[in-house]
């Protein structure tokens, strides 16, 4: 990441460091300027995008027969027993 962000900034000094007569135009550096801020804000909203790793939103919960009372979630590998996270019965359905 923080390569990225320094041959950007390198691209940038670059860009505006002193260009020759025949490239020194306004709208040559205004379209090196707007592709240079796109890749910059691209880049922060790539970082700041939501981390859906511990989503268990989607998770199938079941009910084990033998453990009445007993709620567990088999992508998260968990058991709550009325509703607090139970041990003891997360070992005895997963193992």
């Amino acid at each position: 990441m923080r390569r990225l962000s320094l041959i950007l900034a390198t691209a940038l000094v670059a860009a505006t460091a002193n260009p020759p007569p025949a490239m020194a135009d306004k709208k040559t550096d205004a379209v090196i300027a707007g592709a240079i801020l796109g890749a910059l804000i691209a880049n922060a909203a790539r970082k700041n995008g939501a981390n859906h790793r511990f989503d268990y939103s989607t998770d199938t919960a079941f009910y084990p027969a033998d453990l009445p009372g007993v709620t567990c979630y088999s992508r998260a590998r968990t058991c709550y027993q009325r509703g607090n996270y139970s041990a003891w019965a997360t070992r005895r359905v997963f193992g």
